[in-house]
């Protein structure tokens, strides 16, 4: 699965987005150090690059709200996971992309 084409264009993705080139099947995109304008990037992104109805996916399940960019800053500085968050790994998008729409 780590030498699939999807993985590959995924890790590409996630290198883009996030600048994060080191990727096995249980990263979890969601804990990245990261400010809400690059999780919605990557999620528009993930949707148009593979093509994926992601109409139902639950954003807050999985992120939390949209914050001012200074308290986001502040976040990403000193935070190191995102409590009470589901994890988002890479092996739950590849299967995502397998059916082309969002499943838990």
């Amino acid at each position: 699965m780590e030498n699939s084409k999807d993985f590959i264009k995924l890790k590409s993705l996630v290198k883009e987005v996030f600048g994060i080139d080191d990727l096995t099947l249980d990263t979890v995109i969601n804990e990245f150090k990261t400010v809400s304008e690059d999780n919605d990037y990557f999620i528009r992104s993930f949707e148009s690059e593979f093509n994926i109805d992601m109409s139902s996916f639950p954003y807050y399940k999985y992120y939390e709200e949209d914050q001012f960019i200074l308290l986001s800053i502040f976040r990403r500085l000193f935070r190191t996971t995102m409590k009470g968050k589901q994890k988002l790994t890479v092996r739950h998008l590849l299967r995502v992309i397998q059916k082309k729409k969002w499943h838990e």
